[in-house]
C-alpha cells in the first residue's frame, strides 16, 4: 500500500484477549452457514473501508 505502519507495543490490559479465532462450523452445522467472502478478500476490504473513513 505504499505505506510503513507505525506500530506502538503497550503492555497489555486487564481484560484483554491474548488470542481469538473463528470457529463457525457449529453455525455451519446447526444454520446452514458458510462464509461467502475468503479471509483475503475480507481483509482486502477491510484495508479499502479503514483507509476511506481517515479520509
Amino acid at each position: 500500500m505504499g505505506k510503513e505502519a507505525k506500530l506502538s507495543f503497550l503492555p497489555p490490559q486487564s481484560g484483554d484477549v491474548e488470542r481469538t479465532y473463528a470457529d463457525v462450523s457449529k453455525a455451519e452445522k446447526l444454520l446452514g452457514y458458510s462464509p461467502k467472502v475468503s479471509i483475503e478478500e475480507g481483509i482486502e476490504k477491510f484495508v479499502k473501508w479503514y483507509l476511506n473513513q481517515k479520509e
